[in-house]
Parts: C-alpha cells; sequence; structure tokens
C-alpha cells in the first residue's frame, strides 16, 4: 500500500510540475494552484518517505543481532 501511495505522489508531483509551467503560459491562477498541488504532492511524498524510514529503523532495533 506504502508504495502505491509513494507511486501516486511522485505522479502527481511530475505531473503537477508539467502541467504547472504549461499552464502558467495559458492561465496564470490555474497554474500557480497545479504548483500548490505539486507543493502538497512533494511535501507528502516526504512525510511518506520518512514514515517509512522510521518503521524501518524499528525493524532494525527489533532484530538486532550484535550481540549474540
Amino acid at each position: 500500500m506504502i508504495d502505491t501511495l509513494k507511486t501516486i505522489l511522485l505522479l502527481v508531483a511530475i505531473m503537477g510540475q508539467v502541467v504547472g509551467i504549461a499552464l502558467l503560459v495559458l492561465h496564470v491562477w490555474i497554474g500557480v494552484l497545479f504548483f500548490i498541488l505539486y507543493a502538497i504532492a512533494i511535501i507528502a511524498l516526504f512525510l511518506v518517505l520518512i514514515i517509512e524510514r522510521q518503521k524501518e529503523k524499528k525493524e532494525d532495533e527489533k532484530n538486532d543481532y550484535r550481540n549474540y
């Protein structure tokens, strides 16, 4: 599920940036709206990656066999 969420957020971020640049030429307000969508998608993607990394660290600490 997290992999699907990462893929969707990445695609939204890429499309938001490309469409935002194109719409800045055609209609400024809609272009700015797409750049805001792009920023929200990037922030959400970083949050998902941070949460996933924290889960991996907890699993690594639980499966730490250096003392044996």
